[in-house]
Formats: structure tokens, C-alpha cells, sequence
């Protein structure tokens, strides 16, 4: 009997909020500041770069205020960074692009403030990030006992293997009109980019995005 009571008052819930609640799916697409931050990166120096992002929407909302939204998306991330290197045979500052490809699966709970076609939202949620691609290049410039370079911009490869995953979090503001929607996002990922114990920097993923997309009710 309890069982029945539990269904009963679990399809009285779905019965509810399917009478107030309204599915939307489209697109998206943008581009992003991406950049490296992390531990123990005092003579580690990062620069940004902007990067694509873009994928399809699908977002659940229930009444005017609340929403959840589910994306899959194509992300670009990655830095160009420099730092002093040095084994037994040469030493100098090396400079490296790294460029990372991943498909992300955001997840973001919404709060809105207007009406149901017409709103601004607050976002925060967790973003699950698969790798898909890598690439790095690398130049370093040469010097000797002294501290003077004697060669620049040589080629230099670069033995790195990225985390096949990265689980961020995420937070942003955006406003809906009418179908389109346009999204500021901040995004900081938890895993390290490079797993290793060999104490060399933690370093993160980070972005800030920004996208335009737009959206059709389903139902």
C-alpha cells in the first residue's frame, strides 16, 4: 500500500509540474578566453587564448523562476605558456601552445526573473568534460653558462599526456528574448590538466565564455 501511495503522489507531482513546466532545445555558439591556473606556478606564465564553443541546448523549465538546462558542446581550451627549462644538455626559456579539444556536458540549474519567453537567468552547475584531440608545440631558446642565448626558437617536443577528463563547475548570468539567448559563463575545472606526482605545477583549466544561441518550445 505504501508503494501505491508513493506512485500516487509521485505522477500527482509529474501531473503538477508538466502543467506548468515547458521544454525548449536548440543552439549555441561562441567563444571563449581559455587559460591555465593552478599551484606552485611562480616561474609558470600562462597566456590566454580565444577559442570556439558551440553545441545544442535542451532546457526543462518549471514555472516562470526555475529551469534546468543540459547542453552538449564542442570546447576549445588551452594556453600558450613559458617557463625556464633545464636538463643535461641545454637549457633556456622554452615557450609551448597547447591546444585542447574536449565534448562538455553541462549541466546547469537556472533561477529566471520574468516571464516565461522573455528573462534573465542566474546559472551555476557542473560541467563533465571528455578529451578529444591534443596538440603541442613547442620552441625554446638556448643558452649558455653564462646566461646568454645563443640560439632561438628551436624546435623542442614536448612529452605530455593531458587527463582524458576534466569536471569543472560553472556559474554565469543570461537573458532570453524571445528565443534567442545570449550567455556569459565562467568555467574552472577540478582535475589536474597533467596527472602527475613528480612535483611539477597543479595545473587547471579555466575559461570565460560567451555565446549566442537560440531556442524553440517543444512542448
Amino acid at each position: 500500500m505504501k508503494r501505491n501511495l508513493a506512485l500516487s503522489f509521485f505522477f500527482i507531482f509529474l501531473s503538477t509540474t508538466s502543467a506548468f513546466a515547458q521544454l525548449t532545445v536548440g543552439g549555441k555558439i561562441g567563444g571563449a578566453s581559455t587559460n591555465l591556473t593552478g599551484v606552485g606556478m611562480m616561474d609558470f606564465i600562462p597566456d590566454p587564448k580565444i577559442k570556439f564553443i558551440g553545441g545544442a541546448i535542451v532546457n526543462y523549465a518549471i514555472g516562470n523562476r526555475i529551469g534546468l538546462q543540459a547542453e552538449v558542446l564542442y570546447q576549445g581550451k588551452g594556453s600558450a605558456f613559458q617557463y625556464y627549462y633545464e636538463d643535461k644538455v641545454r637549457r633556456g626559456l622554452l615557450k609551448v601552445e597547447q591546444k585542447l579539444g574536449y565534448v562538455s556536458i553541462p549541466t546547469m540549474f537556472q533561477f529566471k526573473m520574468g516571464d516565461r519567453f522573455n528573462y534573465f537567468h542566474f546559472d551555476a552547475g557542473v560541467v563533465s568534460n571528455y578529451l578529444v584531440h591534443e596538440k603541442f608545440t613547442g620552441t625554446i631558446d638556448i643558452e649558455n653558462d653564462k646566461g646568454e642565448t645563443i640560439s632561438e626558437g628551436e624546435n623542442f617536443e614536448l612529452d605530455a599526456t593531458p587527463a582524458q577528463f576534466d569536471l569543472s563547475y560553472a556559474f554565469g548570468i543570461g537573458l532570453v528574448a524571445n528565443g534567442l539567448n545570449f550567455d556569459f559563463r565562467y568555467e574552472m575545472g577540478t582535475n589536474k590538466v597533467f596527472p602527475n606526482d613528480d612535483g611539477s605545477p597543479e595545473i587547471l583549466n579555466k575559461s570565460f565564455q560567451v555565446s549566442i544561441g537560440y531556442t524553440i518550445r517543444a512542448f
